[in-house]
């Protein structure tokens, strides 16, 4: 299972949805839980942040932080090739099945109220992830991903959003690429979204982490959840990684 960090509902309250957000590659869940928590926050009272850590621990900084990534993509760095990365990327996405289940099942919630978000490479694995589960989730959100495309055979058909910065004008995972992609998925009958970020690179800038916000309104359940226990998840604010 992933190491993770948990950014607790701001209200203090029990989570009414649920959000896993995977990072991109060289990054970590508590750079994660601190960057989009906090511009979260402000817009979305209501929701608990996981953010696990990739299983490839790429280095540790002076501090003891390390840094990771889903999947090897050492020999694509500088060359980024959409028919290497798919296939493990499917994988990775497989892999996390186990953990997704698990948040699910500590959160207590049912997958109407639970959104699989990420960016750069976790965009890549929240598209993924999304698209393969065989419970459909509530929304998909996937900033800056690659390749995903290459993935033609989803197992299920969840409400995606694909955003991606003016400034990304890349094939693998730029705009070029949200717009094939949602070309693809209207095509396979799924409610999907594509948007362009004025005068962003890649990055998470606020305005992405807004429009997140609003996705998770708009696509979760208004009414409260039910009033069973909540698996002693209780409001702790910020938790940092842990096992």
């Amino acid at each position: 299972m992933y190491s993770e960090s948990i950014s607790d509902p701001p209200n203090g309250q029990r989570a009414e949805q649920v959000i896993i957000f995977f990072h991109g590659y060289g990054s970590s869940g508590e750079s994660m839980a601190q960057h989009v928590g906090g511009l979260l926050a402000p817009h979305l009272q209501t929701a608990r942040l996981y953010c696990p850590d990739g299983p490839i621990v790429l280095g540790t900084d002076s501090e003891g932080k390390t840094y990771h990534s889903w999947f090897d993509v050492s020999d694509v760095l500088d060359n980024p090739d959409c028919d290497k990365v798919a296939p493990r990327a499917h994988q990775a996405a497989l892999d996390a099945q186990k953990y997704i289940d698990d948040v699910v099942r500590r959160e207590g919630i049912s997958e109407d109220r639970l959104i699989i978000a990420g960016f750069s490479q976790g965009g890549t694995m929240a598209f993924y992830s999304g698209l393969l589960r065989t419970s459909e989730v509530a929304g998909v959100y996937s900033l800056s991903g690659g390749a995903l495309d290459r993935l033609t055979q989803p197992v299920s058909k969840p409400p995606v959003g694909l955003l991606a910065g003016e400034r990304e004008n890349q094939d693998y995972s730029g705009f070029p690429m949200a717009q094939k992609t949602r070309a693809q998925l209207d095509a396979q009958g799924f409610r999907v979204d594509c948007a362009v970020l004025g005068g962003q690179g890649h990055e998470i800038t606020p305005e992405a982490v807004k429009l997140l916000a609003q996705l998770t309104h708009f696509l979760t359940p208004k009414e409260p959840r039910p009033s069973a226990p909540e698996n002693g998840n209780k409001n702790k604010g910020f938790r940092p990684p842990t096992l």
